[in-house]
């Protein structure tokens, strides 16, 4: 695998483009990141504070030099709209050769519903399966939010199970939709 740097994990398509994440993104992406229907099945709770964003995403920057993480911004005309991160990079596990990630992904309300979610996805997983040399995505959306599964649909990721109670968010339990999504289709293995 070559060298991994920031200028070669970047993709545009048209008007869209993914790149690293930067904490220059702060301002752009604190109205989102502060709403409460966005963030309703995500991990974090509505930013307060634009410093809050900023620390965000310094952090998130931090964590792509170890390799346990990558995130990138999704751009629209050169205006960040939203972010796709591959989180839980898993290289190996004792013996095992594993050479796979979580993809988690969110746009912007105002841009959403017309598939930005879906391309900036898609170009992330050329990025994990080209230059990261990942083998698989696993990729999981909250059972009362179908639209974020038609993302991993649209990836062609294929079901492989539901986790009940996954977690709880004010309040509230979820349950968790599981998919994966290979480098290569399975009828190309061989298996033993």
């Amino acid at each position: 695998m070559s060298l991994i740097t920031p200028c070669n994990l970047v993709r545009q398509d048209g008007v869209l483009a993914v790149r690293p994440v930067r904490i220059q993104d702060a301002d752009a992406l604190f109205p989102a990141m502060a709403d409460p229907a966005l963030s309703r099945f995500l991990a974090w709770a509505p930013h307060v504070t634009v410093e809050e964003t900023r620390s965000v995403l310094a952090a998130l920057e931090g964590a792509q030099s170890d390799g346990k993480a990558w995130h990138w911004t999704v751009l629209l005309n050169d205006h960040p709209v939203g972010l796709v991160s591959l989180i839980d990079v898993r290289r190996t596990h004792r013996t095992w050769r594993l050479d796979r990630a979580e993809m988690a992904y969110w746009i912007a309300p105002e841009a959403q519903g017309c598939g930005l979610a879906s391309r900036a996805s898609a170009m992330v997983a050329d990025l994990a399966f080209g230059s990261l040399g990942l083998e698989k995505l696993l990729i999981a959306n909250a059972k009362d939010n179908p639209s974020s599964g038609r993302v991993a649909e649209r990836l062609g990721a294929r079901i492989i199970g539901t986790e009940l109670r996954a977690f709880e968010k004010d309040g509230c339990w979820h349950n968790l939709i599981w998919r994966e999504l290979h480098r290569r289709p399975a009828e190309e293995e061989s298996f033993v």
